[in-house]
Parts: structure tokens; C-alpha cells; sequence
């Protein structure tokens, strides 16, 4: 999670409307938040967040080359997105956030 996403998730459960329009909202915002958590109340989050991603985005090309050196042989462009399919399903299946 960076800067961007947490301003997003504010904004989405905020039970009102940006102050003074939404660009300059955002500037009043990321300012709040960097006065009361600093630096690492901005990229709370971020750890948990490239760890799922370089989980899923790992099994994704592990999975990829294996369905790919298993069938290297065929190189339709049929063939081509099964694998893709197929990878990305295993990937997001290990990956799953509950």
C-alpha cells in the first residue's frame, strides 16, 4: 500500500466530502496524515502488500514455465493463453486472501 492507495480507502469510507475540492483534498490529506503518523503512517501497509504480490506474481511465472516447458513443442497462440490462463489461476487459487 502506498501514499495513493491510502488516500483512496480514506476517501472511500469517508462520511463526507473532501474539503475544498478533491485535488485539493488530497494535498490537506496526505499533510494530516504525515502530521500525526509521519513518514511511516504513509506506507503502513506496504510490507504485507509487496509480500502478496511477490508471492502471487512468483507462482505466477514459476507456473507459467512449467506449463510452457511442458508443452514447448506447440506454439499456437491458443496454447499461448492456456498457459497464461492456467498460470495465473494456480497463482491466484496459492495466493487467495481470505
Amino acid at each position: 500500500m502506498n501514499p495513493l492507495d491510502l488516500l483512496k480507502v480514506k476517501f472511500q469510507v469517508s462520511t463526507r466530502g473532501p474539503e475544498g475540492g478533491i485535488g485539493r483534498g488530497i494535498w490537506l490529506a496526505l499533510r494530516d496524515i504525515h502530521a500525526s503518523e509521519g513518514w511511516r503512517g504513509l506506507y503502513r501497509g506496504l510490507s504485507p502488500n509487496i509480500a502478496g504480490n511477490a508471492s502471487s506474481w512468483g507462482l505466477y511465472f514459476l507456473l507459467y514455465v512449467f506449463f510452457f516447458m511442458s508443452r514447448a513443442q506447440v506454439a499456437s497462440v491458443c496454447c499461448f493463453l492456456l498457459r497464461s490462463l492456467l498460470s495465473s489461476w494456480g497463482a491466484s487459487l496459492a495466493c487467495i486472501k481470505l
